[in-house]
């Protein structure tokens, strides 16, 4: 399975969003989407709800569905 950051890197390319059209869609910075791409493994429940909304999709780490 995928990790988070390949997730959403996928997701966004299959679906042609830039990472500052995600931010504007968000709130959430260009910098900590960055971090977040980038395999960050601090990443806040809160942001994932947003990034997970924004994006129509669930992300799956480990047992857990978000």
């Amino acid at each position: 399975m995928d990790n988070l950051a390949d997730q959403l890197r996928g997701t966004m390319e299959r679906r042609g969003m830039t990472r500052e059209e995600l931010a504007a869609v968000t709130g959430i910075s260009e910098d900590v989407l960055a971090t977040i791409e980038a395999n960050s493994d601090e990443v806040s429940v809160s942001d994932l709800q947003k990034i997970s909304s924004a994006l129509n999709m669930s992300f799956h780490i480990g047992d857990t569905s978000i």
